[in-house]
C-alpha cells in the first residue's frame, strides 16, 4: 500500500515558502510573472521525471471523461512541463475497475500527491512532495481566477499575497459569522469552478478555424464563455471587498444583520421561565381561503403558546435568523441559495393539503407539492452542522453538484423526494460525513450518479424508501453502516451498493468482488457486514461491489486524504464538503 506526504503548515510558514518564490529579488512582480516565477522554483526543487503519484481527477475533468467522483489514479510522471505546470501523467492503476481511461494524460501538479514508496529510491521525493504541497496551497487559496487580468503596472506580490493568505486563514478559524463564512466559501468555489469551465471552453475555440468567425461565433460555448466572463467580474468585485478585514465587518452588518425576526424573544424567555417555540411560514401566493387552509393545517401541530410570523421567502428566514423550531412552506416553488446556517434542532416541513395528496414527482402540481430548489447553478444546496428534519418536500437538486452534506449530528428527511439531473457522471444526492447519521422514511433518491454516500464510521437507515435510477445507489466507505427496512434500490447503471473494506489478506485476496444478497457477504468474507435488515435490489447492473482496500495500491489514511480534497490545511469536519467548495 501506498501512502502520500502530509504536511502540516501556519500561517507564517506558508506566508515565507511563497514569499521565497515571488519575493527573492527587489522587483516589481506583477500577476503575469508569478507564473513564470513558480515555474523557475519547481524547476530547482522537484524530480523532473519517474515518481509515482496519485492523481485525484478533478470533478470538471470527471464531467469531461463521464466517470463517477471522486476517482483515484495511481501511476507515474513521465515528464514535468515545468513552464505549464504541469506533468505528463502515464495512468497505472484505477481505483475502480469499471473506470476506463486513457493511458496518458496531461496533469496540473497540484492535483497530484507524490506517494512515499517509489520504486526508483534515489528520488528526493519528499522534496518534491513538499514543493508540490506549496504550489497546491498557493493556486488553491491565494491565487485567485482573475488574477491573469490584473494590470501588471501593479506589484501583485505587494498588493495580494499577505491580505490572501491571511485571509485563508481567517476562513479556516471562522473568525466571521457562519452565514458569511459560508457565502464567501460559495463564491471561492464558484470561481475556482468557472475557471475550470472557461479554460476547457477557451481551448475548444481556439481549435476552431479562425476564419470562420461568423459560424464559431454562433456556438452555444460563446454564449455559455460570456456569462463565465460576467460572473466571475461579479465574484471578483465581492472578493476584492471581503479580503480587507474592516470592509469585510461592515459588509457582514449589512448583507447578514443580526436576527431580525422575534428580536424579544429572550426576554420573554425570561418571563415565562421556559421556552417560546419560534414558527415562521412562507407562504406562496394563493387566494385567501387557500391560505386559511394552510394556516387551519399547520394549527393542529404547532404549540398553542408558540410565536409565529410570516415571512417573504425561504432564503430570507435562513439567512437572516439563527434560531427555529420549524418553518412551514406552503405548496409551490421555494428557491434558495447555497445555504450553511441551518439551525441545530430545527425543522423545515411541507404543509400538505390533504393526507396522502403528496406526489413524489416534479410534473406533479404546484397546489400539491412544496419544491425547494437552487435559485442558480450552485455547489450544494443544504449543509448540516446538526440534527434536523425535513418532511413533505421535493428536494430539486438539478442544478447543484450535490444535494445535501450532514457534516455532523443526525438528519431525518421524511416523505420527500431528492431528485438530480440524471445526466452528469459526478452529482451526488446524499453525503453523510464520518460519525453522522441519515435517516430517510418514506423517500426517494432519484437521478443521481451517487445516490447517498456514507463516510466513515457514518450511519444511513432507509425505511420504506427507495434509491432509484443511479449510477451507484448507495456508496459505503470503511466502517460505515446502512441499516435497512423494506427498502429498494432500483435500476442502479452501475452498482446497487458499493462497500468499501480493508479485509486481511488471509479473509480475501481478490481487489473486487461482487455480491447478489446480503447473506452472501458472512459467508463470502467471514465477516460481520456493514449493512442490516431488509432491501431489494432491482435492475443493477451489479446488486453488491466490494472493493478491498487492503489489496489497493493506497492505504485508508490515503483514501481519507482524497474524501477530504485538502492536505495543505487539515479539517476533519470537511471530508467532502472540501471539495465540493474547492472543486479541486
Amino acid at each position: 500500500m501506498m501512502d502520500v506526504f502530509e504536511f502540516d503548515k501556519c500561517l507564517l510558514d506558508r506566508l515565507e515558502e511563497s514569499m521565497n518564490v515571488l519575493s527573492w529579488k527587489d522587483e516589481i512582480i506583477p500577476a503575469s510573472q508569478v507564473r513564470s516565477e513558480w515555474s523557475y522554483y519547481i524547476e530547482l526543487q522537484i524530480e523532473p521525471a519517474g515518481w509515482q503519484a496519485l492523481w485525484r481527477i478533478p470533478r470538471v475533468i470527471c464531467e469531461e471523461l463521464h466517470v463517477r467522483y471522486p476517482t483515484v489514479v495511481f501511476g507515474y510522471v513521465e515528464q514535468v512541463l515545468f513552464k505549464e505546470l504541469k506533468a505528463i501523467f502515464i495512468v497505472q492503476e484505477v481505483q475502480d475497475e469499471n473506470v476506463h481511461l486513457p493511458e496518458r494524460h496531461e496533469v496540473y501538479l497540484e492535483d497530484m500527491w507524490p506517494t512515499k514508496q517509489q520504486e526508483n529510491s534515489e528520488l528526493n521525493i519528499e522534496r518534491t512532495a513538499d514543493c508540490i504541497d506549496s504550489l497546491r496551497f498557493f493556486y488553491t487559496h491565494v491565487w485567485m481566477s482573475w488574477d491573469n487580468d490584473n494590470d501588471d503596472d501593479m506589484n501583485w506580490v505587494e498588493k495580494h499575497l499577505e491580505s490572501r493568505i491571511r485571509f485563508c486563514y481567517d476562513l479556516r478559524k471562522r473568525t466571521m459569522k457562519k452565514t458569511l463564512l459560508a457565502h464567501i466559501r460559495k463564491l471561492l468555489a464558484e470561481s475556482k469552478y468557472l475557471q475550470r469551465r472557461r479554460e476547457y471552453l477557451e481551448l475548444g475555440l481556439t481549435d476552431e478555424d479562425e476564419g470562420d468567425l461568423e459560424k464559431t461565433m454562433e456556438k452555444t460555448e460563446v454564449t455559455d464563455l460570456m456569462r463565465l466572463h460576467l460572473r466571475l467580474a461579479m465574484i471578483r468585485n465581492e472578493i476584492d471587498l471581503l479580503e480587507n478585514p474592516e470592509m469585510r465587518r461592515i459588509y457582514q452588518e449589512i448583507k447578514f444583520p443580526e436576527d431580525k425576526y422575534f428580536k424579544n424573544i429572550e426576554n420573554a424567555d425570561k418571563v415565562n421561565k421556559k421556552k417560546i417555540e419560534q414558527i415562521f411560514f412562507v407562504m406562496m401566493p394563493f387566494t385567501l381561503d387557500q391560505q386559511t387552509e394552510f394556516l387551519q393545517i399547520c394549527k393542529q401541530s404547532v404549540p398553542k403558546t408558540a410565536l409565529v410570523q410570516n415571512v417573504p421567502s425561504l432564503q430570507d428566514v435562513l439567512s437572516t435568523c439563527s434560531v427555529y423550531d420549524c418553518i412551514y412552506l406552503s405548496p409551490g416553488q421555494h428557491t434558495v441559495k447555497f445555504l450553511e446556517n441551518m439551525h441545530d434542532g430545527g425543522k423545515i416541513s411541507g404543509i400538505q393539503v390533504a393526507k396522502g395528496n403528496f406526489k413524489k414527482s416534479l410534473d406533479a402540481s404546484s397546489n400539491e407539492n412544496v419544491i425547494i430548489s437552487s435559485s442558480d447553478d450552485e455547489s450544494i444546496l443544504f449543509v448540516f452542522d446538526g440534527s434536523f428534519v425535513l418532511e413533505n418536500i421535493v428536494i430539486d437538486c438539478r442544478n447543484v453538484c450535490s444535494g445535501i452534506l450532514i457534516k455532523c449530528g443526525t438528519v431525518c428527511l421524511r416523505n420527500c423526494l431528492i431528485i438530480g439531473d440524471g445526466k452528469t457522471s459526478t452529482q451526488q444526492g446524499i453525503i453523510c460525513n464520518t460519525g453522522a447519521s441519515v435517516t430517510l422514511e418514506e423517500c426517494t433518491v432519484q437521478d443521481f450518479a451517487t445516490g447517498i454516500t456514507v463516510m466513515d464510521d457514518a450511519t444511513l437507515q432507509l425505511n420504506n424508501s427507495k434509491v432509484i435510477n443511479c449510477k451507484v445507489g448507495i456508496d459505503l466507505t470503511i466502517h460505515a453502516k446502512s441499516h435497512f427496512n423494506q427498502s429498494k434500490i432500483i435500476n442502479s447503471h452501475l452498482n446497487g451498493i458499493n462497500a468499501v473494506t480493508m479485509f486481511n489478506e488471509q479473509h480475501e485476496k481478490s481487489r473486487y468482488t461482487t455480491l447478489y444478497r446480503f447473506n452472501e457477504w458472512k459467508d463470502h468474507f467471514n465477516t460481520s457486514p456493514p449493512f442490516f435488515g431488509e432491501c431489494d435490489l432491482k435492475n443493477c447492473k451489479s446488486n453488491i461491489y466490494v472493493l478491498n482496500m487492503k489489496r489497493l495500491l493506497v492505504s485508508r489514511s490515503t483514501f481519507n486524504i482524497f474524501r477530504d480534497g485538502e492536505s495543505t490545511i487539515r479539517n476533519s469536519s470537511v471530508n467532502y464538503y472540501a471539495d465540493t467548495i474547492n472543486y479541486i
